[in-house]
């Protein structure tokens, strides 16, 4: 943690950076985040930034984050309404509840219609690039571009209709993150 905190700082100065989702390792237990998080939800709310927890709504209200990312690509239109609104109706109606989906466009109005404030889509799914054109033509809530994002693909989704772009988080393990981030967040 000690040596990510002043490459997210170094980050914040070089970049306009709307938002931070906290990820947790894979087995990571509520307490072991909450001593990842509580220190990167301080450093980015101090940015004015929104500080995401995924997937834990009711960790991330414990904690103050600004909201919680959920990612619901694998589950059923009806079960992903019921987890968008359990999450919201745990952090209330200021915080930031965004929602990852499958590349279908259904499910997606669907959960931005249940008010999300983003729909998310992964470049891994191969009609995403589409889904996020078709998007930017004819939906108000914003689009994030999760993925593998180079700065030629960043121009490319941002001219298509993504509102936001979410890198891998494999950016952070650049050989210079930081000069990675400005160069992604140079997209428009």
């Amino acid at each position: 943690m000690r040596d990510f905190l002043p490459k997210l700082e170094a980050a914040f100065d070089a970049a306009d950076i709307a938002c931070v989702l906290i990820a947790a390792p894979e087995g990571c237990t509520d307490e072991a985040l909450s001593a990842i998080a509580d220190p990167l939800i301080e450093a980015v709310q101090r940015r004015d930034a929104a500080a995401l927890l995924d997937g834990r709504p009711e960790l991330a209200k414990q904690l103050n984050a600004d909201g919680a990312h959920l990612d619901l690509r694998v589950r059923d239109t009806d079960s992903a309404l019921r987890a968008y609104r359990h999450a919201r109706k745990i952090l209330g109606a200021d915080a930031v509840v965004g929602v990852l989906c499958a590349a279908e466009r259904h499910a997606a109005m669907e959960i931005a219609e249940a008010d999300a404030d983003y729909i998310g889509f992964d470049l891994a799914a191969p009609e995403t690039e589409n889904v996020i054109a078709w998007w930017g033509e004819v939906m108000t809530v914003p689009c994030v571009a999760f993925g593998a994002i180079d700065p030629s693909l960043g121009k490319a989704l941002a001219r298509s209709g993504a509102d936001f772009l979410a890198p891998e988080p494999s950016i952070w393990r650049d050989s210079d993150p930081v000069d990675a981030v400005r160069k992604l967040a140079d997209h428009r």
